[in-house]
């Protein structure tokens, strides 16, 4: 991970603060000023009570003087009751509104290469650590920077004070408030150390509760009585995530320990000090206002104290936050060549290969091939073959490590990747779906053309079952956001899926394994939809699965990362190599008759 500078982060989040949020930043300092002002009028009153009392004056002017001071200062803690409501507000609107959006832009820009990489996956869970809580982080900085400049303030009011007393007083409380700080610092180098480690917990904590709440993977943890298994493992990282911390706090509590005996020794020398001079003629009203800014002066000093190691702490993490934004995004294409009129599609490998971050070995090695305009084309091969590389090289999200990708004769390093996304349409294994509407689902848009909606619907065989449901295109899929929202079946999300592509009008459709988890007749059923509804487009099937191959122009056998065997159907079979004896034996699993030898 980078490191920058605490000024760094100052820059990184101020300046935008100060830039678009000027008011905020200003009642900050005007809430800093109330804050310390508060308890200094609550001793000047305190003290002018006693010395009236001193002075003799009667009941009735000390009646007098009581309630025209307690009234000022009930105005003056509302004042900044009202400030310190309205800034605990603001920092929420400053984290959401200046620091999210960039985070979620990043998220959508940052290369796939990257973004699949483990590491900056682990980069990405303490990005959100630092961007996703009230107390810690980017908002957490900004908070107790807020409570620093109250404490800074507050102690150069009472250091003037308490040194008008007495200067080598002051001298001492500073001194002692030194050594204070250093002690805390001292901890926060400690959590620098064991933040990877709990990073790495919250990792497998929120791994756990995601596939908890998952509806499909409840079934898994049910049947298989998973439960225990889950449970143990949640018990583990929550013992870790508690011996990591325990050894923080034993160093937090040590501080805090030496804090008391500092606090206790500064208040016996300042007490036995302020009692000496009250022998020799101090006023007792004076007597009690120094002694109430000695207890506050400690309270000041704490707070530097504590705030400074948060801030530090939340500096830490904004390192983090930085390092991921500032991940390099999608390459810009060289000659940013536009292909929004694109109606065909021609895909060219030309020795292509790749190789994923820190793997040993390329994934693909120098594969050539070509995928005619409308042409139905099956990428077949065992899991780790290099299918699912070859769609992401295809579709844009990566580029080749060597050799090129010609789209139109265009290279995929020139090509305006994302007119090029907006050309294409993509069904995967899971199905991405969203928790809004039916219509919204197939336009992935907030408004839409229903008439082409119903349209698509129909030729995808999916109209009847939308039309039988009350909210028809406003039915919701799952019940994240609405009650009444509904799942549905494999079959059913296939032929959504479909129905999002002919909505689409792509022109290239990649198809990834998408029926792999449908049975042999709903498989049959979607590849007769696909052969008839996509005909004229250049389509792409990958498939471990054979079933699919019969409807395609041309197949590819891929086998280590290399193109093995490529020919029709026909061909392969009368060559009889690998593709005629992977047919052979998954077409036993098609047979009626071995199936009910089974059942």
């Amino acid at each position: 991970m980078k490191q920058y500078s605490i000024w760094s982060n100052y820059k990184f989040a101020f300046e935008p603060l100060w830039k678009h949020k000027k008011k905020i930043a200003l009642c900050t300092i005007v809430e800093a000023v109330f804050y310390v002002l508060v308890p200094i009028v609550g001793m000047m009153i305190t003290s002018m009570i006693i010395g009236s009392l001193e002075q003799g004056i009667s009941m009735q002017s000390l009646v007098v003087q009581v309630l025209m001071a307690f009234t000022g200062y009930g105005i003056l803690n509302m004042v900044n009751g009202y400030l310190a409501a309205r800034g605990d507000g603001q920092f929420i609107e400053v984290r959401t509104e200046l620091f999210i959006m960039s985070l979620i832009e990043k998220n959508l820009t940052v290369s796939m290469e990257q973004y699949e990489d483990a590491e900056v996956q682990k980069l990405k869970a303490k990005t959100d650590e630092c961007m996703w809580t009230n107390t810690t982080g980017i908002e957490g900085f900004f908070r107790h920077n807020s409570e620093l400049l109250k404490s800074v303030l507050g102690l150069l009011v009472y250091a003037m004070l308490v040194g008008s007393m007495n200067w080598k007083i002051l001298l001492m409380l500073v001194g002692m408030s030194v050594i204070s700080a250093a002690a805390a610092y001292a901890v926060t180098r400690y959590y620098q150390k064991i933040k990877d480690p709990l990073s790495e917990q919250h990792m497998t904590m929120d791994y756990i509760n995601r596939e908890v709440d998952d509806v499909q993977g409840g079934k898994d943890i049910r049947i298989f009585g998973l439960g225990n298994w889950i449970i143990e493992k949640y018990d583990r990282a929550i013992r870790n995530f508690r011996r990591l911390y325990f050894r923080r706090d034993i160093r937090s509590y040590g501080s805090n320990i030496l804090d008391i005996v500092l606090d206790g020794a500064r208040d016996i020398v300042c007490y036995l000090y302020l009692i000496l001079q009250l022998s020799h003629g101090m006023r007792l009203s004076e007597f009690v206002f120094y002694l109430g800014l000695v207890a506050g002066f400690s309270n000041w000093i704490s707070m530097i104290s504590r705030n400074m190691v948060s801030i530090k702490q939340d500096s830490d993490l904004i390192c983090d936050l930085r390092t991921y934004l500032e991940l390099e995004e999608e390459m810009p294409s060289a000659k940013n060549v536009d292909c929004t009129s694109w109606t065909e599609i021609e895909i060219v490998f030309d020795h292509v290969s790749y190789q994923y971050r820190g793997a040993g070995e390329e994934t693909l090695q120098d594969v050539s091939f070509r995928l005619a305009p409308g042409e139905k084309l099956a990428l077949v091969g065992v899991n780790g073959a290099g299918k699912t590389t070859i769609v992401k090289l295809m579709t844009g999200l990566y580029l080749p490590t060597a050799g090129t990708v010609y789209v139109n004769g265009v290279s995929t390093r020139e090509l305006n990747r994302k007119d090029y996304f907006a050309r294409q349409a993509a069904i995967f294994q899971e199905p991405f779906q969203t928790s809004y509407s039916i219509g919204e689902n197939i336009a992935l848009a907030e408004s839409y053309d229903r008439d082409k909606i119903w349209e698509v619907l129909a030729l995808a065989g999916l109209d009847e079952k939308v039309r039988s449901l009350d909210r028809q295109l406003d039915t919701h899929l799952g019940k994240d956001i609405m009650q009444d929202g509904i799942t549905l079946s494999g079959g059913e999300m296939q032929k959504l899926l479909l129905a999002r592509a002919l909505y689409r009008n792509a022109a290239l459709v990649t198809l990834d394994e998408p029926t792999a988890a449908l049975d042999a007749l709903a498989e049959t059923e979607i590849y007769e939809k696909y052969k008839k509804l996509l005909r004229g487009k250049s389509v792409l099937f990958i498939s471990h699965r054979l079933a699919s191959t019969r409807f395609c122009d041309r197949i590819i056998l891929l086998s280590g990362g290399r193109i093995i065997e490529q020919g029709t159907h026909e061909e392969l079979m009368q060559a009889q190599g690998a593709y005629y004896e992977m047919f052979q034996v998954q077409s036993k699993y098609y047979n009626d008759s071995v199936f009910e030898s089974v059942c």
